[in-house]
């Protein structure tokens, strides 16, 4: 007789589904790590572009981060404010300032300016996304461009026109003159600047027996040199002076002097923003 074949000994089937348990969450993770990995960043993700970063140096537009399945497009127009009157952008957060838009970044703005005041700027110019701004930041003269979804917009009736042959400071609301005051502006050999500004701080000194008087409109424009005991380094402003033997004259650093009322006069009614053009 032939001997009988040994039945093999049952082996448990633990170890393997206790492998295969460990396996399903690896395979899981190397898939998902795939996936994420091509087509895209996913929602929380650290490559998606900040909505307010400034624009590369060497790129003529900012990108668009409207999502693709949003279903309100962004509008072709920017939405202004009704009504006339200068536009006045006032910053909601800080933002890069350009060159031109989406091109190379002049600096920071703050939400406040140097002096602590909320920052607001004149509006030029302006594009779908783009508002082109009057600031001290952008050079006399020069135009500086932030993102407009950093700004909410308004609009301010008032402007202030300065002759400096004639020393005639003329403040206009919605067109019609409503002050016209007689004022010192720059020496000659320290020139009041010319050109289109804005007010960028109304302040109040303290002091109205002390160089600036009461009453201070800071511009957006700089001299092209520095101003002693003005702690606004080469800025230029509208301020009231105790000196009234001065007002009329040529002799100021570059700024533009009046009298202690007629300062109190344009602190009370000038906001923020407000054109200033200065011509010969």
């Amino acid at each position: 007789m032939s001997e009988p074949v040994p039945t093999p000994p049952k082996r448990s089937l633990r170890p393997v589904i206790a492998g295969v348990a460990v396996l399903v969450p690896l395979v899981l993770l190397a898939v998902a790590l795939l996936m994420g990995g091509s087509g895209g960043t996913a929602a929380g993700g650290t490559n998606s572009v900040p909505k307010f970063a400034p624009a590369p140096a060497t790129a003529a537009s900012a990108p668009d981060t409207t999502p693709a399945s949003s279903p309100s497009p962004q509008p072709a127009a920017l939405k202004l404010p009704p009504g006339q009157g200068a536009l006045v952008a006032q910053l909601r957060h800080a933002t890069a300032m350009h060159a031109k838009p989406g091109g190379r970044v002049l600096t920071t703005l703050k939400l406040k300016t140097s002096f602590g005041s909320p920052q607001a700027m004149w509006v030029v110019r302006h594009t779908a996304k783009w508002l082109g701004v009057v600031s001290p930041d952008a050079g006399n003269n020069h135009v500086g461009w932030i993102r407009a979804a950093a700004a909410s917009l308004s609009r301010v009736s008032w402007q202030i026109e300065v002759s400096l042959s004639a020393r005639k400071l003329t403040v206009l609301d919605n067109g019609h003159v409503m002050q016209r005051y007689t004022v010192a502006v720059g020496a000659p050999g320290a020139p009041t600047p010319t050109g289109r500004f804005a007010v960028t701080d109304r302040l109040l000194t303290g002091d109205p027996a002390g160089p600036y008087g009461c009453c201070i409109l800071a511009l957006s424009a700089k001299a092209p040199h520095a101003i002693q005991d003005w702690s606004g380094g080469n800025r230029i402003a509208i301020h009231s002076t105790p000196e009234t033997e001065t007002i009329g004259e040529a002799v100021s650093h570059g700024c533009v002097r009046l009298t202690l009322a007629e300062g109190q006069w344009l602190v009370r009614h000038i906001p923020l923003g407000t054109p200033a053009v200065i011509t010969t």
